[in-house]
């Protein structure tokens, strides 16, 4: 049996964020999660997929304006992906901005992940830019 659960970063799970995160988005980049400044994850939502009190997908939303928010940092495990819980953590997470009557959600995308979250209903913004070494592209939907 799987949940879906926000945490903060005090919860157990937190733990297993930053290792998937890590494992994910950061090493094969050739980069440590340990260095960045993770201070600010404290005033953000994470979204968790658990099963069996391991954590095989997360997302992390933050508080852009007040009709905004801005999703960041989503991994899924690699023996995970393409079961659709990258799916299930964006769909949750735009029911809970819903919920509190934000109207837009926005993300920068690695140029990989593009067509997964046009899948999504995201539509791209703008020219390609560069994080982490990466192309991205600044994406947004607006939440109905």
């Amino acid at each position: 049996m799987h949940s879906i659960l926000i945490i903060a970063t005090d919860h157990p799970f937190y733990q297993q964020v930053i290792q998937l995160r890590q494992r994910i988005l950061r090493a094969p980049l050739g980069l440590n999660i340990y260095d960045d400044d993770l201070a600010a994850e404290t005033d953000q939502l994470i979204f968790v997929f658990e099963e069996e009190q391991t954590v095989k997908g997360c997302v992390l939303m933050q508080h852009y304006d007040v009709e905004t928010f801005k999703l960041r940092q989503m991994a899924v495990d690699i023996n995970e992906q393409g079961k659709q819980i990258g799916r299930r953590l964006i769909e949750a997470a735009e029911l809970y901005a819903i919920q509190l009557g934000k109207k837009n959600i926005i993300l920068h995308a690695r140029q990989t992940a593009v067509p997964f979250y046009e899948k999504l209903g995201y539509f791209t913004v703008g020219e390609i830019f560069y994080e982490v070494g990466l192309p991205h592209k600044k994406m947004t939907k607006a939440l109905v």
